[in-house]
């Protein structure tokens, strides 16, 4: 038992330092994209005045502070999977069975994800945002109750559970990712657009969303049908419209709503029973970019995850609040 509570104890310590190595992580990353602004490099110009020398903004981050960023990151996913693994040999389980166990194991999963999506695409930019995001996920993390509790009996599934939640938090994870790309996108104005030289363009932005996004909606999908397996094995029955199960699915359909709108000019308004009803000067109008489906579908991904799990009760209402 004294073991247990030791392991149980170096877990929180490597909990705390992952939060910090995730905050300092985030304030560097904040650093590097300042010095691609703060960068100057001199220009020479022929004028008739003469020969006229400017300093003017050259968009090159410091690549020590890229670096550091990453190492920062790189130590963060370390010190959390060391929570992680040390967590369930104490507990004796997955660390997934409460909200505190939850939120860590996706901060995990979203600074892995980035992580992997940065060595991928070879930018450490976006960073500037996923590591905020994964700093705040463990301060929210913090505030829940961390006791290691026996599982109750609709949890006892060890394997299938395990298998179930850990897809749908990297599906979630890779999504965030998703997101960052997304907020880039539209903070530089759109398709072709680059109203901020510190940051990657709308483009290169749009190309990660999109490609994370084709990784986590399989996951998402794989994760949903996993969770029926899991409830009729707890519940006897594999679809109830539980509200969890139902919010995972509006979310998963929200992502085929952005590759509707991403496919083509076509869409519903074209269907023959909305060209009934709907005036050609409407459908013919203003129609939203497809990339603010993605920020619909995080903002779901939140509300599956947190809204669910504190403000509506269900049969996955296993907060540990």
């Amino acid at each position: 038992m004294e073991g247990i509570t030791t392991v149980a104890s170096f877990s929180m310590y490597l909990f705390w330092t992952g939060l910090g190595t995730a905050v300092l992580a985030s304030l560097v990353y904040v650093a590097y994209v300042a010095s691609a602004a703060l960068g100057f490099r001199r220009a020479v110009a022929q004028t008739s005045a003469g020969t006229v020398s400017v300093a003017v903004g050259d968009g090159a981050p410091s690549a020590g502070l890229g670096r550091l960023a990453t190492a920062l990151t790189g130590l963060t996913v370390v010190f959390l999977a060391g929570w992680a693994a040390a967590r369930w040999a104490a507990a004796g389980h997955a660390p997934l069975s409460n909200l505190f166990e939850f939120t860590a194991t996706f901060a995990l999963g979203v600074a892995a994800a980035y992580l992997a999506f940065e060595q991928a695409i070879g930018n450490r930019r976006y960073g500037v945002l996923a590591l905020p995001i994964t700093a705040v996920m463990l301060g929210v993390a913090a505030t829940f109750p961390s006791e290691i509790v026996p599982l109750i009996p609709a949890l006892q599934n060890g394997p299938l559970l395990t298998i179930h939640v850990s897809v749908m938090m990297l599906s979630y994870a890779v999504l965030t990712v998703s997101f960052c790309g997304v907020v880039v996108y539209l903070l530089q104005g759109g398709e072709g657009k680059r109203r901020f030289a510190a940051l990657p363009s709308a483009n290169s932005a749009g190309d990660l969303a999109h490609r994370a996004v084709l990784v986590g909606f399989p996951l998402l999908g794989l994760g949903i049908a996993l969770g029926a397996w899991w409830a009729n094995s707890a519940w006897g029955r594999y679809w109830g419209w539980d509200p969890k199960e139902t919010s995972a699915l509006v979310t998963w359909l929200s992502i085929v709503a952005y590759f509707h709108a991403r496919a083509g000019s076509g869409s519903v308004a074209g269907a023959p029973g909305i060209r009934r009803l709907v005036p050609a000067r409407w459908r013919r109008g203003w129609r939203p970019d497809p990339m603010w489906w993605l920020v619909v579908m995080w903002g779901l991904v939140m509300f599956t995850y947190f809204g669910v799990n504190l403000w509506i009760s269900g049969l996955h209402s296993y907060a540990g609040v």
